[in-house]
């Protein structure tokens, strides 16, 4: 898995492509994190190069999604693959935490 970090202002896009398994996940989570101490207010998750999210990077997106909102600042996942939106919709949490268009 790789992730890119755009920075626009107070906006953050994180592109991750290929495999998001476990260890995958927490370095996702790393990333969020080293956000959350940024003045960012706006983070989009880009995973329309993603050909897998495991059930550990399901909670760090919905867990930091939830964070984010009780902030008031903006955490999406703005683009999914086609596997990764079948497994999104496969656990109900496609509703929760891809914008819809």
């Amino acid at each position: 898995m790789a992730i890119r970090k755009n920075l626009a202002g107070t906006e953050c896009e994180l592109v991750v492509d290929g495999r998001v398994d476990g260890p995958a996940a927490h370095e996702l989570e790393i990333e969020v994190l080293a956000l959350a101490k940024t003045d960012a207010t706006t983070v989009y998750v880009n995973l329309a190069g993603a050909n897998f999210l495991c059930s550990a990077a399901i909670r760090v997106l919905l867990q930091h999604r939830r964070q984010w909102k009780a902030k008031g600042k903006k955490f999406v996942v703005s683009r999914t693959s086609p596997e990764v939106d079948e497994i999104l919709e496969l656990t109900g949490m496609r509703d929760l935490i891809v914008e819809s268009a």
